[in-house]
């Protein structure tokens, strides 16, 4: 009996040391970051059964546990991913909105009002030079600020690009920190003896960093057996083995029909060239080889397809029309399209496509999730256009914020701008193109590079405005150089097999079967009047000589009139869209917001900026100014502008363009609004695992008391049990 209570006494002082260790370690780690606080796991030792009855043998002390709530904790990650998403969104977008901010500075709405207004004064002095090249500034100045605000975007890409490295780096290293720490915490756990809270504190804080970068769960069977996966279930970590995030280059893969509708695979790969934000899907919707087999395109993984200004879907064919053995290439928005063999031996004639087959182009920077065995899974964040995530994708985290920012909200501006600049491009070419300056033309060099031998009027022209041409002609007019008079006027004639033959009915031009090689084998074969004959002029020597020749150089048109004429020319009525798609005695270069600028021959000469037109008695007067109140009322014209994603609106430019500003407004405060809403949620959260986990100084204090207490009452026992038995002893003397 006394020895029992000495052993009694022993575990109690055993058991209050372990708790007043545990309770000054909690003490020493109150600031501790990560820290969870512990307590010792102690229970009932065992009892021996005699009279009077069981009796206990004291307490044993198993092991020292931290306190821990895995709901509250998996609660916290998941939350934290979500936050961290909306955080870095709201700080990148508040750069993004200050960008078309226009409430304390000259912006592009402004300087648009500005263009036009510049060219109604031209329209009151036709003449006068100064006024000229006050329109070439105000010009210039809009131009300016377009390229500037892509250029400040594009920026901020290269920006969320080089974070979403750097993040994906650390995402690889914590992954293999915490696959290490599990073999650590598998070596040191020994079940109801040891238990390593250290080790998995630092696993859970690295969870939780993890979680800030991109959207995970964990599943923990205990010890080292934990696992770590994205939320569309890829794993990064399980037990010691891990797997690796990649951002790679732009590619594109091939996803078949199994099994293929014709009964043979498809043996085609897709190959693309260019860069944009959207990833573009390629579908194909009649089987077949090339000239048969026709694609569609979406840019949201197959949810909407792209359509034209009519609102019908868009098809592309797969051709070879020029017959050089390779399959065309296709414009489609900024990226080019065509296919090539599988095998090396194979040639376009044995390509074979299927219904239903897709391909997968991801003209950027992505994000992989890399299995050794199958290759990489594209895990790039996606958001569709009705602004919902992907769910087969990464949607959390620092990582999916840059995604998002880099590829939807840049990438959707960008195309809005790109829709204005292209707009008003066309508009003001469309009118320019058609008009007289203040001196007539010795030669005229086009300023958009096509596919020479494609028909003009089809994508494999890579033509910008391809689909605006229409059939019909366009007029030149004939001067002579010397004096001024006019000489003749003629249209082109695309049926070769009359050429020069006087009354020849004339072809007009269809965008659909002529290509620039056409057109200039058009101008070439001579100009003919409205009856159909030949418009010939005269040489030095007498002789009737063809009035302009025309050439390509370099993928674009150039004419220039005969050497041995000595005539001037100017561009007359046009019905096809033909001189503003080439750019052809246009006011602007380019065909978007990074390329607008003012065609270069204006600024080496002003008199080459068309404020008039050839007249019904064929004249150009030089105080006509027709043409500058045509391009002026533009301001309040409403035109057709398209970003070629959603569905085109008619609007004037300012219009279109506040309601991209307001846009880009409504998604600072959604993003604002996420993020206070989400961090209320993850602060909530945050508290609540705290009072679970952290230590409260007032409680541990309270706690070193009691168990001082304890330490002094088992000592008090042992000392007790010490009088007893040296009382028995005592009892033999």
């Amino acid at each position: 009996m006394l020895n029992s209570l000495l052993s009694i006494g022993e575990s109690a002082l055993n058991a209050a040391q372990a708790w007043i260790s545990v309770t000054g370690n909690n003490l020493a780690n109150a600031d501790t970051e990560g820290y969870s606080r512990q307590y010792v796991d102690q229970r009932d030792a065992y009892a021996i059964t005699r009279k009077p009855g069981a009796q206990g043998m004291g307490v044993s002390v198993q092991q020292v546990l931290r306190f821990f709530d895995a709901f509250l904790e998996s609660s916290y990650v998941r939350q934290s991913t979500t936050t961290a998403r909306w955080d870095e969104h709201d700080k990148v977008m508040t750069t993004l909105e200050n960008l078309f901010n226009e409430s304390n500075r000259t912006g592009i709405s402004s300087l648009i009002t500005d263009f036009f207004g510049a060219w109604s004064d031209l329209a009151l002095r036709p003449d006068d030079t100064a006024t000229r090249e006050s329109l070439l500034a105000y010009a210039d100045n809009l131009n300016t600020m377009m390229t500037s605000t892509v250029d400040e975007i594009h920026n901020i890409q290269r920006e969320m690009t080089q974070n979403i490295r750097t993040n994906v780096d650390r995402v690889n290293e914590i992954s293999q920190a915490i696959a290490d720490l599990n073999q650590q915490i598998s070596v040191h756990t020994i079940k109801g003896v040891s238990n390593p809270n250290s080790l998995l504190d630092q696993r859970d804080q690295l969870v939780r960093e993890l979680a800030t970068l991109v959207d995970v769960e964990t599943y923990d069977q205990g010890a080292g057996d934990f696992r770590v996966q994205l939320t569309t279930g890829q794993p990064l970590v399980e037990g010691i083995n891990t797997w690796k995030l990649a951002v790679m280059g732009p590619q594109a893969e091939t996803r078949e029909q199994l099994p293929p509708s014709t009964g043979t695979a498809t043996n085609a790969n897709l190959v693309f060239s260019g860069s944009d934000s959207h990833e573009y899907t390629v579908d194909i919707i009649t089987g077949g080889g090339v000239g048969t087999a026709q694609f569609r395109v979406s840019f949201d993984g197959g949810k909407t397809w792209l359509r034209d200004e009519d609102g019908q879907e868009l098809h592309f064919d797969i051709t070879d029309n020029d017959g050089d053995g390779n399959v065309d290439s296709v414009l489609v928005k900024d990226v080019t399209i065509t296919f090539e063999p599988e095998g090396q031996n194979q040639t376009i004639a044995d390509l074979n496509f299927n219904v239903g087959d897709k391909f997968d182009v991801v003209p950027k920077d992505g994000l992989y999730w890399i299995e050794p065995t199958r290759g990489p899974e594209n895990i790039t964040p996606q958001i569709y256009f009705d602004g919902t995530d992907n769910p087969d994708r990464v949607t959390g985290g620092a990582i999916a914020a840059e995604f998002n920012i880099r590829d939807d909200n840049c990438g959707r501006y960008l195309d809005e701008l790109n829709a204005v600049a292209s707009s008003l491009i066309w508009e003001v070419n469309r009118i320019h193109s058609q008009g007289t300056g203040l001196e007539m033309l010795t030669y005229a060099q086009g300023e958009q590079k096509v596919n020479e031998k494609q028909p003009l009027g089809d994508a494999q022209s890579l033509l910008p405005y391809y689909d605006r041409l229409q059939e019909g002609n366009f007029t030149m007019h004939i001067y002579d150089k010397n004096t001024g008079e006019y000489v003749n006027s003629g249209v082109l004639n695309f049926d070769w097999s009359n050429a020069g033959l006087p009354g020849t009915a004339v072809t007009n031009f269809n965008p659909d079967v002529h290509s620039l090689e056409d057109v200039v084998q058009a101008i070439n074969n001579g100009l003919v009047d409205d009856n159909g004959d030949p418009v010939l002029v005269y040489d030095s020597s007498g002789n009737q000589v063809k009035p302009l020749i025309a050439s390509i150089v370099d993928g674009k048109i150039s004419i220039q009139v005969n050497p041995d004429a000595d005539i001037t020319f100017a561009f007359g009525q046009d019905s096809t869209g033909l001189l503003a798609a080439l750019g052809l005695n246009t006011f602007f270069s380019g065909s978007n917001a990074e390329t607008i600028s003012v065609n270069s021959r204006l600024h080496s000469n002003t008199n080459l900026v068309n404020s008039g037109q050839v007249n019904g008695q064929h004249q150009a007067n030089v105080g006509d100014p027709i043409m500058a109140q045509n391009i002026a009322a533009l301001i309040d014209k409403e035109v057709t502008i398209s970003p070629m994603w959603k569905t085109s609106k008619t609007q004037t430019f300012s219009e279109y363009y506040a309601n991209l500003v307001s846009t880009v407004g409504a998604d600072r405060r959604t993003s604002k609004t996420n993020l206070e809403y989400n961090t209320t949620l993850s602060d909530d959260l945050a508290a609540r695992v705290a009072s679970v986990t952290g230590v409260n100084m007032d409680e541990e204090m309270a706690n070193l008391i009691k168990y001082q207490h304890s330490y002094t009452a088992a000592a008090k026992l042992i000392t007790t049990a010490d009088q007893m038995l040296q009382t028995l002893l005592g009892l033999k003397q």
